[in-house]
């Protein structure tokens, strides 16, 4: 029986790619899920991806809007055990963005393994937030800025993911 990721990814391009590269890798020997919010679907081949959109509240600080983005992380949350559980994901792997957060905190209550991706040398704010309850942090480098000294033990480094068709030209 194939274990089963679920890679969840945020709305812009610089993750839905990298997504959509590390689902074609993985899907021959796992089972693969894939979901993005309503922005993403723009940058995906929607004949090839099996996806959901799932919508997640854009995290903000913003005190008047406090109160309502708290509540619908939560539903978001609440959304996200119950996909997590109704497929049986044994493993999360989070390409960074908000649409990321509700996800890796169900995954964190199931004590789902989390594994997070950051291309970038500075760590985006979602991945920040997340790292503290992912395994790993798949990274091109080892110097990445703004990731606490105390997490640098998750850094694996990885070679510059690539979609699969660049691989077998």
């Amino acid at each position: 029986m194939k274990k089963k990721i679920l890679i969840s990814t945020g709305g812009s391009g610089g993750h839905v790619i990298p997504a959509t590269a590390f689902y074609d890798h993985l899907k021959e020997n796992f089972e693969v899920y894939l979901t993005l919010d309503n922005r993403g679907s723009k940058f995906i081949n929607q004949n090839k991806y099996n996806f959901e959109i799932i919508s997640s509240p854009r995290l903000t600080l913003n005190f008047i809007k406090l109160p309502l983005t708290f509540i619908s992380l939560i539903i978001s949350i609440l959304r996200s055990i119950f996909y997590l559980k109704n497929k049986k994901i044994d493993i999360l792997i989070g390409t960074g963005g908000y649409m990321s957060v509700p996800f890796c905190i169900a995954a964190k209550i199931f004590n789902i393994k989390i594994y997070l991706f950051e291309p970038n040398m500075v760590i985006g704010k979602a991945n920040k937030f997340l790292v503290k309850f992912c395994t790993k942090i798949f990274c091109y480098s080892q110097n990445i800025r703004n990731l606490q000294d105390k997490h640098k033990n998750k850094i694996f480094v990885i070679n510059h993911i690539l979609r699969r068709e660049i691989y077998n030209f």
